[in-house]
C-alpha cells in the first residue's frame, strides 16, 4: 500500500509559478523538502524550514490588514512556523486568527497564492539568539470583514490596522516583502476576476472576462510566458483555471502542456509551410 502524500507536498506540487523567481524558488523548496523531509516542518532545522503566511484583505480587495511585528519593527502580514503541522493553509489561517483576534477567516482560494524563499536575519527572541536562516514560505490571501473586532497580540505585535493597498509601501520598511505584497494584491484581483461568476469555480472560460485578462497579463504558468503560440496559450489556460480553479480537463497523454513546450523548439506551421513552398519553387526551377 502506497504512503499518502502529506498535504504540504501536494499543496506545493500543485502551485503554478507566475514568474521566474517563483519557478526557481519552487524548484529549490521542493528539492529541499525531499532531502530534509524529516525536519523541514520544524524549527529544529536551523538552516531553512517551511512557513505559511496569511495576507488578509477585505472583500473588495482594496485594503490589507497589517500587524506591527516587534521582531522586525515593521508593519506586515501574519504568519508563522509549521511546528510539525502538515497543512500550509491551516497554519496560515490559524496564525492569522491568533495574531489578529479574527475568527472565521476564509481563503480567497485554497491554492497557494505566492511562493517565496525569504531571508530572516539573526535576532533575539524570548531571551535566545536565533541565527539567520531561510523561510520557505507559502502565502494565502484570506478574506475578513473590515468591521470585525480586532484583538492585539501583545506578545508579538505592537499594532494592528487596515491599510489601503496603494499605501503598502508607506507602512512596510522591508523592500523584499513589499514586492511580495504587491504580487499578492495582483494575484488576488486576478483570482477574483476568474472565480467570481460561479460558486464551484468551474467557469465557462471562453466567455469569462477573467480568461481574457489572464491571457493578456500572462498571469498563468511560466511555460505560457515562454510559448510563442497564442493558440497553445489559450488551450493551456482552458486546461488550468488560473489560481484557485480546478482542472477542466483530465491530464492525458495528449495534454496541451507537451505541445506548448515542444512548440518552443519546433518551427511554427507558417515557417514549415514557407520552407515547403521554397523547396517546391527550387524544384520547379530545376
Amino acid at each position: 500500500m502506497s504512503k499518502k502524500t502529506p498535504p504540504y507536498i501536494h499543496q506545493i506540487e500543485h502551485y503554478y509559478p507566475v514568474n521566474i523567481q517563483e519557478r526557481n524558488d519552487k524548484k529549490i523548496i521542493y528539492r529541499y523538502m525531499k532531502e530534509y523531509g524529516h525536519n523541514v516542518l520544524e524549527r529544529a532545522n536551523e538552516v531553512a524550514h517551511l512557513t505559511a503566511s496569511g495576507f488578509i484583505m477585505n472583500p473588495s480587495l482594496t485594503k490589507v490588514l497589517f500587524i506591527y511585528h516587534k521582531i522586525y519593527q515593521s508593519w506586515g502580514w501574519t504568519g508563522g512556523h509549521m511546528d510539525g503541522d502538515q497543512n500550509l493553509l491551516e497554519v496560515a489561517v490559524k496564525e492569522a486568527e491568533e495574531e489578529t483576534g479574527l475568527s472565521g477567516l476564509r481563503p480567497l482560494s485554497e491554492q497557494i497564492m505566492s511562493i517565496d524563499i525569504l531571508p530572516v536575519w539573526g535576532h533575539m527572541k524570548k531571551g535566545r539568539y536565533v541565527s539567520a536562516h531561510l523561510h520557505l514560505n507559502a502565502a494565502y490571501v484570506l478574506i475578513a470583514d473590515e468591521e470585525a473586532p480586532l484583538v492585539l497580540n501583545e506578545e508579538e505585535t505592537e499594532g494592528i490596522c487596515w491599510v489601503d493597498v496603494d499605501a503598502i509601501s508607506d507602512f512596510s520598511n522591508e523592500p523584499d516583502l513589499i514586492c511580495v505584497y504587491e504580487k499578492l494584491v495582483k494575484a488576488a484581483i486576478k483570482t477574483a476576476s476568474v472565480s467570481h461568476q460561479t460558486d464551484d469555480r468551474r467557469v465557462n472560460i471562453e466567455s469569462d472576462p477573467g480568461f481574457v485578462q489572464a491571457v493578456k497579463s500572462a498571469a498563468i504558468p511560466i511555460a505560457v510566458h515562454e510559448a510563442k503560440s497564442a493558440y497553445y496559450k489559450a488551450l493551456l489556460v482552458k486546461e488550468v483555471v488560473y489560481r484557485g480553479g480546478r482542472l477542466l480537463l483530465k491530464r492525458k497523454k495528449d495534454s496541451v502542456k507537451s505541445p506548448v513546450l515542444k512548440y518552443k523548439f519546433d518551427e511554427t506551421e507558417d515557417e514549415k509551410k514557407k520552407a515547403k513552398g521554397n523547396k517546391k519553387d527550387q524544384s520547379n526551377r530545376q
